[in-house]
């Protein structure tokens, strides 16, 4: 679907006439709220469906702003995902917005940015919002486990209130540390961990915001590493997208690794490729995180051409004693060697398992045997020399 190009409108009439002139496109005979926003939010078009859907004709919308719909609670979370979408990270958001009749009824709206190819700023962001019906959805969204949740995220990323610690990689025949994986530890007495925390985030639409803070935040060790050290993030797909992850890297970006869980999903190969190579020409590596874990492993390889390759912890900790998970070791340390990509033992506990693999021929390892996460000048007094 084309939307029209849209020029800023010198008065709120001229929007509406627009606004009019446009009822018989396509988007009007579509189900969704279809609309276009300035970079500050400012409605440029909304079709028909506002009215079916809220009770508002598109000129009484157009020229206004979402943030004057949105319910109070909703709209801290409502900026806070803007703010990433206008950074190139496509989002989705379920919220309240008032209806003419002033009661507030739940949608979801999908925003991604549209960015011109000459200045590489946002020119308009695109916007499609369903109202949410299903009764278990709404009474979920109305919960007071999810508003929780929501004001847990929204109070972490707003407050930076994650602690990085940072655990070693290390080249298991010299046992020389050649990376630090950054690890994220928040808030409480440790009942909700790390995988809770981000697991919720993405649940509340939230993911991407968090994720981007944690980067932040462990981008700061880049300058204290030694030479020769490489930093390794994670981040998921949409995180990627997003303009401000190669800017949280600055001129370091040569000393980081990304890791990619293998349970991330990529609906375009093509276009996440063309964002990896991007990364890859300002000298990022990118590994595959959880090999193992599940199905897609293999297709990521493939398709992403992955310059690491991590073996889940579920396979290190039996390779010592279970058949299969020491041939699939085995098979993939032959395998990268075949195609030049490094592999990385995870989860390394015991010295049984560290000798097991060494045998198969593993030569990178990481877990706790070989070094606990900690704060940064603590990892570093501990990995000294």
């Amino acid at each position: 679907m084309t939307i029209r190009d849209s020029t800023p409108f010198p008065s709120r009439s001229r929007l509406a006439a627009e606004a009019e002139a446009m009822t018989d496109s396509i988007a009007d005979h579509l189900g969704d709220i279809v609309s276009t926003h300035d970079p500050d939010g400012t409605y440029r078009y909304v079709s028909a469906a506002v009215q079916d859907i809220l009770g508002f004709g598109p000129g009484e919308v157009i020229g206004g702003r979402p943030f004057d719909y949105v319910h109070p609670d909703d709209q801290r979370k409502l900026r806070i995902v803007y703010r990433s979408v206008l950074r190139g990270s496509p989002s989705v958001l379920a919220y309240r917005v008032r209806r003419k009749d002033d009661e507030y009824v739940w949608v979801e709206t999908t925003l991604r940015a549209v960015i011109d190819d000459e200045t590489g700023s946002v020119k308009e962001v695109v916007c499609s919002t369903r109202p949410v019906s299903e009764r278990t959805v709404t009474e979920r969204l109305s919960s007071e486990e999810y508003r929780e949740a929501v004001a847990r995220i929204e109070d972490v990323i707003e407050n930076e209130r994650v602690t990085i610690v940072y655990q070693p990689l290390v080249d298991l025949e010299s046992e020389r540390v050649i990376a630090y994986e950054a690890l994220s530890r928040f808030p409480g007495n440790g009942v909700r961990g790390p995988d809770r925390w981000f697991a919720e985030a993405w649940d509340v639409g939230l993911g991407v915001p968090l994720e981007m803070l944690a980067v932040r935040l462990a981008a700061r060790a880049l300058p204290k590493l030694p030479e020769g050290v490489v930093l390794c993030v994670n981040a998921s797909p949409p995180t990627i997208f997003n303009e401000g992850f190669l800017d949280c890297l600055g001129a370091h970006a040569d000393r980081v690794k990304v890791e990619l869980t293998e349970h991330l999903h990529v609906e375009d190969y093509d276009r996440f490729g063309a964002k990896l190579r991007r990364l890859r020409e300002a000298g990022v590596e990118v590994a595959i995180d959880d090999f193992g874990a599940g199905y897609a492993s293999l297709r990521h390889i493939l398709k992403l051409r992955p310059d690491w390759i991590k073996l889940d912890i579920s396979l290190t900790e039996k390779v010592s004693e279970n058949p299969i998970a020491h041939a699939l070791a085995t098979s993939l340390v032959s395998f990268s060697e075949e195609v030049g990509v490094s592999v990385v033992a995870e989860g390394i506990e015991t010295e049984e398992e560290l000798d097991a693999l060494l045998e198969i021929g593993f030569r990178y390892g990481q877990g706790f045997y070989l070094g606990m996460p900690a704060p940064l000048e603590e990892a570093l007094a501990g990995n000294a020399g």
